[in-house]
């Protein structure tokens, strides 16, 4: 994009955000509420002109080998997919893999980024689809039966149960997950969700999983709040719409749970995204401090290695930033799976009322 073009859509956001803030005024909105503003529509993916709003990113841009693309199907709605591979090439300087994702750009003004205030609207509703899920299995016919534990079978591993929390503990390490954040963290209950907004410790089938990652306009541009993107997996490969409260997502820090949870600056929303990764971020005490002269993993940069107009771990083109001043890479190759994924995404809103999804899922 050319200096000019990238100015003159600087200019025009600084325009529409004067124009907003004025309207406001005019209004007189001192306490503005969802009920006069309505869903707040982040960005859709129905046309080709959106697929320039975004960025991607996977661990092929530093050393690895999964890839993704995100496109338009047939019927104009967005596409995430590709391949993730968990093997690390010989001679990488990264220790683990397995990422891929894409986010918004910045949106960036004579006054300084363009966020989105989410201050009214307390719900994040997307409008998603696994395309590579199975016919779900209808109740009462041959394979249902067939896919029915018997009464000598023990429950699925798949079925979690619940705490006192509300949290799943379906690994045997569940509680002691839930000690290690309360340990680094004393704030505790905010802390303790991460159990369930992560999806730590819970026992699934290996493959990709799904998270939503947000960035606000804050002074620490590697922290990211982050959600496990859960699927209704009895609506197969059809549309369905994820409903997250903000205020369940988890602060994490280049693939970590943070020790020091803090409010997401719902005011301040730069970039929404999502990534399908094979590994769940850690929790604070899983793994010790990494030493200065360790090499960086692929999901973890150093950020003190960064220029001071670094904007974030995202390259300019949209790949992952690559760490320079590495020294020595990892030696050998670490042996790896690879696999598919294909997530259909059509928008993303914030919300102020439950029932607002509804006229979303209908109106598309």
């Amino acid at each position: 994009m050319s200096f000019a073009k990238a100015f003159g859509q600087a200019i025009q956001r600084s325009i529409e955000m004067a124009r907003d803030e004025t309207a406001k005024i005019m209004r007189m909105e001192i306490s503005p509420n969802s009920a006069n503003q309505g869903a707040l529509l982040i960005y859709a993916l129905t046309s080709p002109q959106h697929l320039a709003n975004f960025a991607t990113g996977a661990d092929s841009d530093i050393g690895g080998l999964s890839q993704c693309r995100l496109a338009l199907d047939d019927a104009s709605k967005g596409r995430f997919y590709g391949t993730l591979s968990s093997q690390v090439p010989r001679g990488a300087k990264i220790e683990r893999s397995g990422y891929a994702g894409f986010r918004n750009r910045n949106r960036p003004t004579l006054f300084g980024n363009q966020c989105w205030d989410t201050t009214v609207h307390p719900y994040l509703a997307l409008r998603v689809r696994n395309r590579l899920a199975k016919r779900p299995i209808v109740p009462g016919s041959a394979s249902a039966a067939a896919e029915a534990p018997s009464a000598s079978t023990p429950a699925s591993s798949s079925a979690s149960a619940r705490d006192d929390t509300g949290a799943p503990s379906t690994a045997a390490g569940g509680h002691s997950l839930r000690a290690a954040i309360h340990a680094n963290d004393p704030s505790g209950p905010a802390a303790s969700r991460a159990i369930h907004a992560l999806g730590l410790g819970r026992k699934e089938p290996p493959g990709p999983k799904f998270f939503v990652n947000i960035q606000t306009d804050g002074p620490v541009t590697s922290d990211l709040f982050q959600h496990r993107l859960y699927l209704d997996e009895t609506k197969g490969a059809d549309w369905q719409t994820v409903i997250i409260p903000l205020d369940d997502f988890v602060l994490t820090n280049t693939g970590q749970v943070s020790n020091s949870q803090l409010s997401m600056m719902r005011e301040k929303i730069r970039t929404v995204g999502i990534s399908a990764v094979l590994d769940v971020p850690t929790p604070p005490s899983a793994n010790p401090a990494p030493r200065k002269d360790s090499p960086p993993s692929a999901l973890s940069r150093d950020v003190s290695r960064r220029s001071d107009d670094a904007e974030d771990d995202w390259a300019v083109d949209g790949g992952l930033r690559s760490d320079g001043g590495v020294d020595e890479a990892q030696r050998g190759s670490k042996r790896g799976t690879t696999f598919n994924f294909d997530l259909g995404i059509e928008s993303v809103h914030a919300i102020g009322e439950i029932h607002e999804a509804e006229a979303l899922a209908s109106a598309s």
